[in-house]
């Protein structure tokens, strides 16, 4: 075993953005495309005809529409037919209108738990666009955007789709969220909370008044105290973290032996409305935006620098009716115990925070609870109402999680301080007519949140803390994930991360036998283009630490090395002094808690099969170099990794290419 002293990690990097697209084309309007039954060359669209019964959605947003079938031979299925196209990148050329025209280059691919595959990508040549398709069972729902315009793709019937214009200004406003009053009692983190029967009845005064930008606000005079259950909830005791986290705070101090949850992931349960499975189309429709929410906010966090996931860990439709609704009658209805079964559903899974979708009536777009104190007696307030037409491409869905996780929204109208921070804020940029996830007003949503270390088309998408104008929900959501991920302890079986692995054979991967966190310890890889002969400019690349058990260390980190760069990963434990992406904001983090943890990497292409070749240069992570060391911290000493599969090791034997890798070692 090698040992080593003064390793330098922090090698120089290109920062790197994924080459996926869609590129708009026009047509002078004397040369449009005739629309055929049959599909034109590599075009997934297919007009319908003589459907009568089969009509779009109409609604103030939706600019115009047009139903469609889709040619599912042109829309791989990762687990069957997985191959890239002859120039190495999937190519999916949508034919949205007559003379409008996407082609979408898709370079990520994911497995979502519920069996349906998420697709990203980008518009060509415009870096500044999204776009996130979910495709299961026949069925596409997608959204494509960028800024000043939207298009989305669902499936309504019997395998008629419907692509429409969205017109993303038009759609209804947010809301103020609710602030509960709490009392100051904590429950401890280490201790579940599944039990527990705490909740509010709120009294809501004022009704509705307008706010700049279009948005509705819900004034308060007060909340009823909290209704406790003896039995069930506790009056002792503090919290195992404290209430409020300065960025230097370590958010993994808690004994390891009772931290069931490290803050990595969020597990969300998502109820809805009979309106609303009608709304969408039936239960496969709405449960495929679910996936398709889920996807467009865990894309967000990506895009953000923010560290956690969320998991939706259950959907399920509910008893209560939309009659006479209300959005704060029906978040009151979740919260209380009103709505049947719900509270119980959410302790049987394990729920951090509950999700209610609605038909709803366009008043708002959703409503939820705000978290103005970092604290778990905040769980029983954990719940979220989302209007389905809101949910996805309008990033609703993760806007009111953002809530309940203290996020607030941009300063013009609301410049609140010091509930929980003094940074909690969405961003509003007038100038360049964006708005992060968290803003309000007209501008365009991105697919962003609030991050002073990121740029959106060369703009600041945040402005740091300290400022008087301070917005960064990524610090927020580092301060916040750790205790919302303990409001209920995960009772979901470990899903083996091989499950959502695109299968590639054994020649088209690196593994490596051994990794190591812990409190004094942390892995650095660093993954270099040599720009040898026959190698792509630009090479995909996921890395997975999998634990012994099968399960994931924190989540796969995703990225493109290009010629003569190097990209640097950390596997570290959450909330690291140095190690983070304040300090180190172009490393790629894999975080979890601090407790000793061990396992193998995989590591395998983004969407590129190196059998394909792109002017002959081979879009292989295999000619990659791989270099690793597990580092010891108390004398920045550590011994090196050993790389698998890459271009310096033996060729894998073909034999083996439908087996999983070899575990690593035991313990020491």
């Amino acid at each position: 075993m090698l040992f080593f002293k003064s390793l330098n990690f922090f090698l120089p990097k290109v920062c790197l953005y994924l080459l996926c697209a869609i590129v708009l084309v026009s047509y002078d309007v004397n040369a449009l495309e005739v629309d055929t039954a049959v599909p034109l060359p590599d075009k997934i669209f297919l007009s319908v005809e003589n459907a009568p019964d089969i009509k779009p959605r109409k609604s103030p947003f939706i600019v115009r529409s047009r139903l469609v079938t889709i040619d599912f031979g042109l829309i791989k299925n990762p687990e069957e037919d997985f191959e890239a196209e002859p120039d190495g990148e999937i190519k999916l050329i949508l034919n949205a209108f007559q003379g409008l025209e996407f082609t979408a280059i898709i370079k990520r691919i994911e497995k979502n738990r519920s069996g349906s595959y998420s697709w990203y990508g980008e518009l060509k040549d415009n870096p500044l666009s999204r776009v996130v398709l979910v495709v299961s069972d026949n069925k596409v729902f997608g959204n494509i955007s960028k800024t000043g315009f939207s298009y989305q793709v669902r499936h309504i019937s019997d395998g008629v789709h419907a692509v429409y214009e969205i017109d993303p200004t038009k759609f209804p406003p947010a809301s103020e969220p609710i602030t509960p009053d709490i009392k100051s009692n904590s429950i401890p983190l280490n201790r579940p909370l599944g039990n527990s029967k705490a909740h509010v009845k709120p009294h809501i005064s004022g009704g509705y008044s307008d706010l700049a930008g279009g948005d509705a606000f819900i004034s308060q005079d007060s909340f009823s105290q909290i209704e406790t259950n003896s039995d069930a909830m506790l009056s002792t005791g503090v919290l195992t973290v404290p209430d409020s986290l300065s960025p230097s705070n370590s958010l993994s101090s808690s004994d390891p032996a009772t931290q069931a949850d490290d803050g990595s992931v969020i597990e969300v349960l998502v109820v809805y409305t009979e309106e609303a499975r009608i709304a969408e189309g039936g239960v496969s429709a709405i449960e495929s935006l679910i996936d398709l929410a889920e996807s467009e906010t865990n894309a967000a966090y990506s895009n953000s620098g923010v560290e956690h996931t969320i998991s939706v860990v259950a959907k399920k439709e509910i008893d209560f009716s939309e009659n006479d609704f209300s959005f704060s009658g029906t978040l009151s209805s979740a919260q209380s115990g009103a709505i049947s079964g719900l509270h119980a559903l959410r302790d049987d899974n394990g729920a951090d925070l509950v999700a209610v979708l609605v038909k709803g009536d366009n008043s708002l777009c959703g409503l939820a609870y705000l978290m103005t104190t970092v604290s778990s007696s905040f769980e029983a307030f954990g719940y979220s109402v989302t209007q389905t037409n809101c949910a996805t491409g309008n990033y609703t869905f993760g806007h009111e999680i953002g809530h309940n996780m203290a996020a607030r929204h941009d300063r013009a109208n609301d410049n609140t301080d010091g509930q929980p921070f003094d940074y909690n804020h969405g961003y509003v940029d007038t100038t360049n007519n964006f708005k992060t996830i968290m803003g309000t007003g007209a501008n365009t949503r991105i697919q962003f949140f609030s991050n002073p270390n990121v740029l959106f088309g060369g703009a600041v998408t945040g402005v740091p803390e300290g400022n008087a104008l301070a917005a960064d929900n990524r610090l927020t959501f580092q301060n916040t994930a750790f205790t919302v991920a303990n409001f209920r302890q995960s009772v979901s079986s470990t899903t083996p991360a091989f499950d959502t692995i695109v299968k590639f054979p054994n020649s088209q991967r690196v593994v490596s036998p051994y990794w190591q966190s812990d409190s004094e310890s942390y892995t650095f890889i660093a993954v270099t283009h040599t720009s040898l002969s026959g190698m792509a400019s630009q090479i995909g690349v996921v890395v997975r630490a999998i634990k012994n058990n099968g399960a994931l260390f924190g989540s796969a980190q995703s990225f493109t090395v290009e010629r003569d760069a190097t990209e640097r990963v950390f596997i570290v434990r959450s909330g690291h002094s140095s190690v983070n992406s304040t300090l180190i904001p172009d490393a790629k983090l894999i975080t979890s808690n601090s407790s000793f943890q061990h396992g193998f990497l995989h590591i395998n292409p983004v969407a590129s099969n190196p059998e394909n070749t792109v002017d002959n240069a081979y879009q292989d992570i295999t000619m990659l170099s791989f270099w690793g060391t597990v580092v010891t911290e108390s004398n920045t000493a550590g011994f090196a990794m050993e790389f698998i599969g890459d271009m310096t090791d033996s060729q894998a034997t073909s034999i083996l290419d439908n087996n999983a890798q070899v575990v690593g070692p035991a313990a020491p």
